[in-house]
């Protein structure tokens, strides 16, 4: 006699595996003993094992492995299978109910950042596939969806991202590998962006007190703009010189990936911190005037770039990091080294750093070529001197 296994996908140790259904004592089956996942049949056929998704409530499950097992039966002896009556079959879950249960999942497991790109790239697929199931959903369709979302005016790789978030999610409900299919634009490599000599020299010398030692620490450690706003003073050791990312459960900050780390900072903004007062009493080392953490980053920098006389539009926190791991690689360090202190999850993504260097014009004006009229050639170009922070100044108290 045919028979039809009920197994329940689930992830264990970041891998998804298939489980059977646990039992009781009594024999019945444990359905809560599993965490939250699908379930699927498996069955034999031809002397084949065939696996199939069957829902992804207990309800769904029993009713597929009820329907197989007696399809099979009916095979076995040689009558027609009974068609079942739409009353009893279970109603098809749409896109919009699995992409609210799996925005759950992310909003529970993931980090506050993660689960509002997903959310938004999720919602505005089910507002295009509205009232349909996912099984329903071609790939033509997808390629359609994706056309809509370039005309709509969405660079390339923003189309990627949402693609690698639709696949992880139709991958969660069964749907492996449908995105392999779609037709996908081509993703635009760009180099990381760097603040040149002159440029940092113009900013840090409009800059008061504070906001050399809070643009420094941008400058000359790396981080990103949430690790600098929740740095607080035991995280920095002068003593070793070294400045740490630490998780703050009580304030709502993990790390990205939930790792720590540990940056050794040069002796130049060693010094600068040393001198950075406490303010207000707070725990943070830039906070608000309120003692808070301080929000407006973003906006200082621009504002200061504005007092230096510099564009705005071509000043954010993202280039001093950027600046940084340039400048860390050409300075001899290692990739795997700076990819610790950056923390990046993969050396490929460190060695997008490893761009030409621009301060070259020193180098290129020493080579002689017979001929060519030197004269009105600049000596230096400009930008080209070497200096990496403002003058240190007196500090106001």
């Amino acid at each position: 006699m045919a028979h039809v296994n009920l197994l329940k996908q689930v992830k264990i140790d970041d891998r998804w595996v298939l489980r059977s259904i646990p039992k009781k004592a009594n024999g019945q089956r444990d359905w809560s003993a599993l965490p939250d996942g699908n379930y699927f049949i498996e069955f034999r056929e031809k002397g084949k094992r065939r696996r199939l998704p069957a829902g992804a409530t207990v309800a769904q499950a029993l009713e597929v492995q009820r329907r197989k097992q007696a399809e099979l039966e009916a095979i076995a002896f040689g009558i027609i299978v009974p068609r079942p009556r739409p009353e009893d079959l279970p109603k098809p879950v749409l896109i919009d109910g699995l992409i609210d249960r799996y925005l759950d999942q992310i909003e529970t497991l993931k980090k506050p950042n993660t689960f509002r790109k997903y959310n938004a790239v999720l919602k505005r697929f089910a507002k295009h596939f509205a009232d349909r199931t996912l099984d329903a959903v071609s790939v033509e369709d997808l390629n359609d969806f994706i056309v809509k979302l370039k005309k709509g005016g969405m660079s390339p790789n923003t189309v990627l991202h949402n693609v690698i978030i639709i696949a992880q999610f139709c991958k969660r409900n069964g749907r492996s590998g449908i995105t392999r299919q779609v037709q996908l634009p081509e993703r635009i490599s760009s180099l990381p962006r760097e603040y040149t000599q002159e440029e940092l020299t113009k900013f840090l010398a409009a800059c008061v007190d504070s906001e050399v030692a809070l643009f420094s620490t941008f400058l000359l450690t790396g981080f990103r703009e949430q690790e600098v706003m929740y740095l607080s003073w035991p995280d920095v050791n002068q003593r070793l010189r070294t400045i740490r990312v630490t998780a703050k459960p009580d304030l709502g900050f993990f790390p990205k990936r939930w790792e720590e780390r540990k940056v050794p900072v040069p002796v130049r903004l060693a010094n600068i911190l040393e001198r950075h007062p406490q303010m207000n009493g707070s725990v943070f080392m830039f906070p608000s005037p309120t003692g808070n953490r301080e929000q407006n980053m973003l906006r200082l920098c621009k504002v200061v770039a504005e007092r230096a006389g510099l564009d705005p539009t071509g000043f954010d926190l993202k280039t001093f990091r950027s600046t940084y791991a340039t400048r860390m690689l050409r300075q001899g360090f290692d990739v795997r080294t700076v990819q610790d202190w950056m923390g990046h999850k993969s050396l490929e993504t460190t060695m997008r750093y490893l761009v030409p260097a621009t301060d070259v014009h020193d180098r290129l004006d020493e080579i002689e070529i017979p001929g060519i009229n030197e004269s009105g050639v600049p000596k230096k170009a400009p930008g080209s001197e070497r200096l990496l922070v403002a003058p240190q100044r007196k500090m106001r108290r």
